[in-house]
């Protein structure tokens, strides 16, 4: 078909455009009676559906802030509960720490309580022999004759003082500072 034959055709052929005294037939349902409250009621539902749209997008966006807000808030109480946990631990260790000092502390003592007590136990032993010492030498009957003084020796009689005697006697040593008798 060329330029020509396109614009030599009939109004026939077109179908918008009928003769004179016909009624288009592309357009017939405007001469409806029902056109009008159909277009109305597709108005009002594109209206509506328009305005849902617009309220659940603006609760999308609230929901959406929201879980925003949550995230930080759970992003906040991890960082607070990590650094609980940190100091937790902190203070586990130094406790630990300080069980361990304690027991050192403790066997310290123990070890020098155990000394203590073997250094009294020795003592006491001393202090226990002293005493059969003495009460040996307290039922000791050996007088010297010239005097009524017990553990006197007849050696020393003259040089030295009775009291240096009776020092020898319980186990005392002679020694050159004594006093002497004059």
């Amino acid at each position: 078909m060329t330029f020509d034959d396109f614009k030599n055709k009939t109004t026939e052929d077109q179908p918008d455009q009928e003769p004179k005294g016909k009624k288009a037939k592309g357009l017939h349902f405007l001469s409806s009676r029902w056109w009008c409250p159909t277009a109305v009621t597709l108005g009002i539902l594109c209206l509506g559906l328009l305005v849902t749209l617009i309220i659940l997008t603006m609760q999308f966006l609230q929901v959406s802030d929201l879980l925003k807000q949550q995230q930080a808030n759970l992003t906040n109480q991890e960082i607070i509960l990590e650094g609980q946990i940190l100091a937790q631990r902190q203070t586990e260790k130094a406790s630990q720490e300080s069980e361990r000092e304690l027991k050192k502390k403790i066997e310290t003592l123990t070890q020098k309580l155990d000394e203590n007590s073997k250094k009294q136990m020795e003592l006491h032993q001393q202090n226990l022999n002293l005493q059969e010492a003495l009460r040996k030498a307290a039922n000791f009957s050996g007088i010297h004759p010239a005097s009524k003084c017990p553990f006197q020796f007849s050696v020393l009689d003259g040089l030295v003082s009775e009291e240096t005697q009776q020092l020898m006697g319980l186990g005392g040593w002679l020694s050159f500072d004594a006093p002497l008798v004059q």
